[in-house]
């Protein structure tokens, strides 16, 4: 459970730095270019998808560039965080 919190902690960071812009602060922002993330499924499965170039739609290539420089530790405290929102 403590690495969960500790992953959710840095995920909290690199959200604010790499995603809040276009999904908001509490993931509910639908912007033109992002979707709300408030209750997700399958977070980390999508980042690593993006990531990779297997997942995706019209904001595909914008998500790569996004998370080019995160690695999968960033990704999962990411979707951890992500978890958290409601």
């Amino acid at each position: 459970m403590g690495g969960t919190v500790l992953s959710a902690s840095q995920g909290m960071k690199i959200y604010g730095a790499k995603c809040a812009e276009c999904h908001g602060g509490d993931g509910k922002d639908v912007s033109v270019a992002g979707k709300p993330l408030a209750g997700a499924k399958g977070t980390l499965a999508k980042l690593s998808g993006y990531k990779n170039g297997t997942f995706g739609g019209e904001q595909k290539a914008t998500m790569q560039a996004s998370l080019a420089d995160l690695s999968d530790a960033d990704l999962k405290a990411v979707a951890d965080y992500v978890d958290t929102l409601k």
